[in-house]
C-alpha cells in the first residue's frame, strides 16, 4: 500500500488551461486571436462598402426626383424626345416600307410615324388628302441613303423635312411635330 500512495503523490496533477505553459507562447490563442482580427477587418470593411453604396444609392434616387420634377424648364441638347411634354392631338399613319441607297447592297427601311397637329381639325384634312401625304412621306424617305439616315443628325434632319413636305399639302392648318413609333433598317 506504501508503493499505490507513492504512486498517487508522484502522478501529475490535473492543471487548468494555460497553467502548464506559461512559459512558452499559446500557439493555439495566437491563431484564434488572429482569426478574430481578420474576421473584425473583414466585417468592417464591409459596412465601410455597405456605407458608400448607401450613399449612392441616396444620391441616385435625388437625381431621379430631380429629373422626374424639374425646377424650371431648360433647354437640353440630349433632345426633345427625353423632356416631358404637353402633346397634343396625334395622328397615326401607317407603317412604311421603303428601299434605301447603301453602300452595302440593298437595304429597306421600316418606319411608322404619328404627327402631332397644331389644331384637332387637320386631322379630317390628312384624312381627305391621305394618299398624297403618303406619297410624299415615301419619295422623301427614299431619297435618304443608309449612311445619311445613320449619321447623328439625320433622324433631325429627317424630321425636319417630313415637317415641311407635310405641312406644305395642308392648308387649314400645321402638324407641330413628328414622332418615329418604328424606325427599323433590314
Amino acid at each position: 500500500m506504501a508503493d499505490a500512495a507513492k504512486k498517487i503523490q508522484e502522478a501529475p496533477k490535473p492543471t487548468f488551461l494555460g497553467e502548464a505553459t506559461k512559459s512558452k507562447p499559446d500557439l493555439l490563442g495566437l491563431v484564434l486571436f488572429g482569426l478574430v482580427l481578420v474576421n473584425l477587418a473583414t466585417v468592417g470593411g464591409l459596412g465601410y462598402f455597405m456605407q458608400l453604396m448607401w450613399h449612392r444609392v441616396q444620391d441616385l434616387q435625388a437625381q431621379t426626383q430631380k429629373l422626374q420634377r424639374p425646377e424650371e424648364p431648360k433647354q437640353s441638347l440630349i433632345g426633345k424626345e427625353l423632356q416631358p411634354q404637353n402633346l397634343g392631338t396625334l395622328y397615326p399613319i401607317e407603317s412604311f416600307l421603303v428601299n434605301i441607297a447603301s453602300d452595302q447592297g440593298p437595304k429597306f427601311l421600316q418606319t411608322q410615324l404619328e404627327l402631332e397637329l397644331a389644331d384637332p381639325a387637320v386631322e379630317d384634312e390628312l384624312s381627305r388628302k391621305k394618299p398624297a401625304l403618303r406619297d410624299a412621306i415615301i419619295v422623301l424617305l427614299s431619297s435618304r441613303s443608309y449612311k445619311e439616315l445613320r449619321e447623328p443628325t439625320g433622324m433631325r434632319k429627317l424630321r425636319a423635312d417630313l415637317l415641311r413636305v407635310i405641312n406644305n399639302l395642308l392648308s387649314t392648318g400645321k402638324v407641330k411635330d413628328i414622332y418615329f413609333t418604328q424606325f427599323h433598317f433590314n
